[in-house]
């Protein structure tokens, strides 16, 4: 594609530059260029590179025929000395994983979250009744519901961490036993992580 939209072009630049507007046969020979021209543009804007030396001949190209220069200079530089064997696909591979490991490295940690539900359930006992203050009392009824959907998710990465988390899930399952109801189906899932862990610190699952 890049050969043809360089042909196209060049011959087009050849037309114009002898062109003679008031010559009939020569403005459609003109006409028929830069409809070749154009096509050969539509088709460019097609082609997506699959290796790095694709990406690098078409930034080379682009360059070449002046379209975005400044930006494509740029990005001709940084590309400059990459293995042209490299296939995209596997560059995509590792920005994923990259980006994977950020997300695992922000992730909040165990103590994290059970220090944070049990402030934001610690609040939420004091929070005004909504009869006083509604905005209130939900805003600290949503602080608590969404703490504890962290710890719900919480992945564990030691056992210390699982211990902590079924002792926190046990003591939130005893405190809220009898509202267990209105809890639902967080109450359920709590009960189900408590005995999974559980079952994982004792030796597993038979």
């Amino acid at each position: 594609m890049i050969a043809d939209h360089r042909a196209a072009d060049d011959a087009l630049t050849l037309i114009l530059e002898t062109l003679d507007e008031d010559d009939e046969e020569a403005m459609r020979a003109h006409n028929r260029a830069a409809d070749r021209c154009l096509d050969a543009r539509r088709a460019m804007n097609t082609l997506v590179p699959v290796t790095m030396g694709g990406l690098q001949a078409l930034v080379a190209h682009y360059v070449r025929y002046e379209e975005y220069t400044d930006g494509f200079e740029r990005i001709g530089a940084a590309l400059e000395g990459c293995d042209s064997t490299l296939r995209l696909s596997m560059l995509r591979v590792e920005i994923i994983k990259s980006d994977q490991d950020v997300e695992v490295a922000n992730r909040p940690t165990v103590p994290d979250v059970i220090f944070a539900h049990r402030t934001a359930w610690d609040a939420f006992q004091i929070a005004p009744h909504e009869d006083v203050d509604l905005d209130a009392a939900y805003e600290a009824q949503s602080d608590m519901q969404a703490a504890f959907d962290l710890v719900l998710t919480a992945p564990c990465t030691a056992r210390i961490e699982a211990l902590a988390l079924r002792a926190h899930l046990q003591w939130w399952l005893a405190e809220e036993a009898e509202l267990a109801a209105d809890y639902q189906p967080q109450y359920a899932i709590a009960q189900a992580r408590a005995t999974e862990l559980g079952m994982l610190l004792n030796g597993g699952v038979p």
